[in-house]
């Protein structure tokens, strides 16, 4: 009775075994698939897409023309892998850049930055919607040798920031050879309506 007992649940065994064993593979493979799926999704080039960073480029372009900018660009920040301890390496590039004529254009040159290179201009940020740098400054060392070398006499940064406050990416603004006399802090409020304006577009 017994063996005969165990001869009937003998397949519902066997099925409960391969189901699982089967059912993960199966859940795993549609996994993958959605993953490729939605990755060729994100690789595609869009007409909504490319009418957004139309829209932000006018943006940059304008910021420098309206207020006399040599140099105007928008950064990111991304993920660029991780470190062996499983942290992520944050890093930022430049995505958007207008520049004058006779300016130098240096998007190129300002790809997948580690945060670390730049920690206290980074941190400033964090704390506060608006900050100038000059070429003179005495805090900000590493930023000003930047500078310095870029022959830039002053930076206007400004943070964006999402709808919950962490920080998208900033705007940089510079003026090359000699600062800029339309700048100061009582535009603040101004740069910051400017960096709210443009967070929309770069939270698609």
């Amino acid at each position: 009775m017994e063996s005969s007992t165990f001869a009937i649940a003998l397949p519902y065994m066997a099925a409960a075994i391969i189901s699982g064993i089967i059912g993960p593979v199966v859940v795993m493979i549609i996994q993958r698939s959605l993953d490729k799926k939605r990755h060729e999704e994100e690789e595609k080039i869009d007409l909504n897409e490319m009418g957004e960073m139309v829209y932000v480029q006018e943006f940059v372009e304008n910021l420098r023309d309206n207020f006399e900018f040599d140099r105007v660009s928008i950064c990111q920040f991304h993920n660029g892998g991780k470190f062996l301890n499983g942290r992520s390496m944050k890093k930022f590039s430049m995505t958007y850049e207008s520049a004058a004529p006779g300016i130098e254009k240096i998007k190129r040159k300002y790809q997948n930055i580690l945060v670390s290179e730049f920690p206290k201009m980074v941190s400033e940020m964090m704390k506060t919607s608006f900050f100038i740098v000059n070429d003179d400054t005495e805090d900000f060392l590493q930023l000003r040798r930047e500078m310095q070398t870029n022959g830039i006499a002053q930076a206007v940064y400004v943070p964006i920031r999402g709808l919950r406050g962490d920080m998208l990416g900033f705007i940089s603004c510079h003026s090359i050879g000699t600062k800029n006399d339309l700048i100061g802090i009582h535009l603040q409020h101004e740069f910051v309506d400017k960096a709210n304006q443009i967070s929309g577009y770069l939270l698609k």
